[in-house]
């Protein structure tokens, strides 16, 4: 009985040996390249879908061009239950979210006070913005190269 059980016990750590000995290997290979993305599906209010565009195209869009920030892409959803998917690059990846005054959004809160003439003009936008959005989620992705 005991030399089965060695028997299986052997078998198994044979077996187990790729799985463990994968990482090992794996840190000497260089980082991939890869893009993190926030993805954000927006629910809009009834008939808010021409003022929230009209945001994006005269205050949020290019205050993230004068910023710095990618390029948001915007996709209009044509079933399911969300209106918008909105695919944000971030450029140094969920490190951005380290903090709550990370330097991209410093700047683009920067930059949205200078094209809206006020911090007061400002966050008065981002309240219209929030009620234009009658629901939203946001996920992670990355690429693979």
């Amino acid at each position: 009985m005991l030399s089965n059980f060695k028997t299986i016990a052997a078998a198994v750590a044979i077996a187990a040996l790729p799985v463990f000995a994968a990482p090992a290997l794996a840190q000497d290979e260089p980082e991939e390249a890869r893009t993190t993305y926030m993805v954000i599906l927006l629910k809009l209010a009834p008939d808010a879908g021409d003022r929230w565009s009209e945001l994006m195209e005269k205050y949020y869009a290019p205050a993230a061009a004068a910023a710095g920030l990618p390029k948001t892409e915007v996709h209009w959803m044509m079933d399911g239950s969300w209106d918008l998917m909105l695919l944000r690059p971030m450029p140094r990846g969920m490190s951005a979210l380290d903090t709550h005054a990370s330097p991209e959004r410093k700047a683009f809160w920067a930059e949205l006070i200078k094209i809206a003439g006020s911090e007061e003009k400002a966050k008065e936008i981002n309240a219209e913005d929030d009620k234009l959005v009658s629901e939203s989620v946001r996920y992670f992705s990355h690429t693979h190269p």
